[in-house]
């Protein structure tokens, strides 16, 4: 009886050994912002798919939706009468080595309500289109009505208003290769912010 449990032992570690797991999948951020525009990570500061799924096997893709606890959230602070343009350059896999890769899909959001908190400015988020890499939008959203005048003119003691926009980043990882090695596939999403050229 006890070399009939040893066997079965050993099978079942031996086939948890030869599935392929796949241990860490997280993306970090490279931020790149202009003209006094300043860029804050929230939370975790990174896109880790561990947080929405442990442990990975072949055939599976994860998903962190908008709405998902595990979406990364960027702060954005500028001037409040000025436009800005984002651009998202973000891998097409997550790498383990040179020889592992995992297909990666990103996708993003922005919040431009003058919203106080993230989880409020989640709430009414403007998604981008799936292949879209970068918007320009105001950073605070112009209610119905005439345009805002054009922003005053820097000068000596004038101080702009600012405000704040809320950038979201979710996605898909996977599918999961039948041959993926355990191990963290990482990459870098870099995010690139300036005002708007008119």
């Amino acid at each position: 009886m006890k070399r009939r449990i040893q066997i079965i032992a050993l099978i079942v570690v031996s086939s948890l050994l030869l599935t392929g797991h796949v241990m860490g999948q997280r993306v970090s951020f490279g931020l790149f912002a202009t003209d006094g525009i300043v860029i804050t990570p929230l939370g975790a500061g990174n896109l880790n798919f561990n947080t929405k799924q442990n442990i990975l096997l072949p055939d599976q893709t994860v998903t962190i939706n908008l709405v998902d606890d595990a979406a990364a959230i960027l702060s954005i602070t500028g001037r409040l009468d000025q436009e800005i343009t984002v651009t998202i350059d973000a891998p097409s896999t997550l790498d383990l080595g040179v020889s592992h890769t995992i297909p990666l899909a990103v996708k993003f959001a922005y919040s431009n309500i003058g919203a106080a908190t993230d989880v409020l400015a989640k709430l009414s988020a403007i998604e981008m289109a799936s292949g879209f890499t970068s918007a320009t939008f105001p950073m605070l959203r112009r209610a119905s009505g005439l345009p805002a005048p054009p922003p005053t003119p820097n000068h000596s003691g004038y101080v702009a208003p600012t405000g704040t926009v809320y950038l979201f980043l979710y996605g898909t990882l996977g599918v999961i290769p039948s041959n993926a090695a355990a191990g963290i596939y990482s990459g870098t999403i870099n995010v690139h912010v300036s005002y708007a050229k008119n």
